[in-house]
């Protein structure tokens, strides 16, 4: 589990990628969570304290994880460049909610990362 003091040296290396207005969730190359912005944690219902899994497939439903898991596997071994997922998330309270989430591979980037770009289907 992930706490927010480990992840503030994190924030600062992609600070210039994750604008705090716009809700992102980054990814390394092995689809461990890197950084949320406070928006993507809030629409998550996770608190700035909260323990959070650093896989982010543990927080895909079962249902949507082939999906999800063979689009970042593309983008980690063949170097697909976007996907786009109507996905399930369990959040920070335990309930599953619907996202549509576009993926983006910039592993090739200097930042190497995938950033995921989350809409809450409920707005």
């Amino acid at each position: 589990m992930t706490s927010i003091a480990q992840l503030q040296p994190v924030r600062k290396r992609f600070q210039h990628l994750s604008p705090p207005h716009l809700p992102l969730i980054l990814l390394d190359v092995d689809g461990h969570i890197q950084h949320l912005t406070p928006i993507a944690r809030r629409l998550l219902e996770f608190d700035e304290d909260d323990l959070i899994d650093p896989l982010f497939v543990s927080h895909v439903h079962g249902k949507n994880l082939h999906q999800i898991s063979r689009d970042l596997d593309a983008m980690r071994r063949l170097g697909k460049q976007k996907a786009f997922w109507l996905a399930r998330v369990r959040t920070g309270q335990g309930r599953w909610a619907w996202f549509r989430i576009v993926a983006e591979n910039r592993l090739q980037r200097p930042e190497r990362t995938i950033v995921l770009r989350l809409r809450d289907l409920h707005d």
